[in-house]
């Protein structure tokens, strides 16, 4: 999420750039030229943080998903935009992708022997 802002913040400051240069090519205060023309440099502001979204959309769909997916699990999750997956936070504190683990965290799934003797083939117990 925090390259999501930071491409907002870059795009504000773009805003500002072009503005800027815009005065000095004209021979214009900026100052004055942002006062007199507020509404539209807001609306210049506007359109390109709308223009980010809009191109971050999937992965903004995607993050959220995956807060509300942690929030029902009560774990604490966070999305990955460079491995594009959720990832869930285990009990040593490093992040794993949620679909490939095996227990929710929190939860005594991976500590007990309940049903299947079988996995005490795989995995003995010391």
């Amino acid at each position: 999420m925090w390259l999501f802002w930071l491409y907002e913040f870059l795009g504000f400051i773009a805003v500002l750039l072009l503005v800027f240069g815009y005065c000095r090519f004209r021979g214009i205060g900026f100052w004055l030229f942002i006062w007199k023309h507020l509404k539209w440099v807001a609306l210049a502001v506007l359109i390109t943080w709308l223009g980010i979204a809009l191109l971050c959309r999937v992965d903004l769909y995607n993050a959220t998903h995956c807060y509300f997916r942690g929030e029902s699990m009560r774990a604490n999750t966070k999305y990955s935009i460079f491995l594009g997956e959720c990832q869930v936070e285990t009990p040593s504190g490093s992040y794993v992708p949620i679909e490939r683990a095996r227990a929710l965290p929190g939860s005594s799934h991976h500590d007990s022997d309940n049903d299947s003797d079988s996995t005490n083939e795989f995995y003995p117990v010391n």
